[in-house]
This record gives C-alpha cells, sequence and structure tokens, in this order.
C-alpha cells in the first residue's frame, strides 16, 4: 500500500514530484532527483575550459562502461588492509604512536594559541 510522501526531496521539490513514478516518467534521476539532460551549465563551463562536445561524449561513452561496484569494492578492500596494517603498526610500536600523538596535541595547542593571539 502506497502512503502519500511529505516533505521536501534533496532539489526542493516536494516528495510527492520525486516519487519513483514521477522520476520514472518525468525525466528525473532516481538517484538524486535532478533532470535528466539538465547538465547544459556544467557543459558551457567545461567549453569554456577548452573541453569540445567530442571530449564530453567519449567521455559519457566511457563512463558507461565502468564498473562503479568494482571500484567501490576495491577501495574499500585497500582501507580494510591499511587500518589492519596501522593496527599491526600500534600493537608492535605503542611508543612511536604515542609520541606522535602527543606532537599532534602540542602542535595543535600551539596554533590555537597564536591564532587566538591575533
Amino acid at each position: 500500500m502506497d502512503t502519500p510522501m511529505t516533505g521536501t526531496g534533496p532539489t526542493g521539490m516536494t516528495s510527492s514530484e520525486t516519487s519513483p513514478q514521477r522520476q520514472a516518467g518525468g525525466g528525473v534521476c532516481a538517484t538524486c532527483g535532478q533532470p535528466l539532460g539538465g547538465n547544459r551549465g556544467l557543459e558551457q563551463f567545461l567549453g569554456k575550459l577548452g573541453i569540445s562536445e567530442e571530449m564530453m561524449n567519449n567521455l559519457r561513452t566511457q563512463m558507461q562502461n565502468v564498473e562503479v561496484d568494482e571500484y567501490l569494492n576495491t577501495a574499500r578492500d585497500y582501507l580494510k588492509s591499511s587500518g589492519d596494517k596501522a593496527k599491526a603498526f600500534t600493537k608492535e610500536n605503542p611508543g612511536k604512536v604515542a609520541a606522535g600523538v602527543a606532537v599532534l596535541a602540542v602542535g595543535a595547542g600551539l596554533l590555537i594559541s597564536a591564532l587566538n593571539r591575533d
């Protein structure tokens, strides 16, 4: 059973305007609620930077073949392994980590006191 939605969506439209029914038939992105094909301002800006319409079309074509989920999973795995390395270093070198934290605290304190003097 569909219940009426209230409030505003990400672009200030009411949630009934951003409902899936409106998004599917109204030319609106289902993820962010922005009108599809409404990037004319961005295209004009890129054109001023010297990026041609052909370059933008090539970029669009290439981006259609990108597996975003695969890249996100790779990034998550990398961050997880980096976090594991940091934990291992902390366990092996607690004195170095404590000294680093102390240096950061002193540096932050000096920075704050210098900013307060001005």
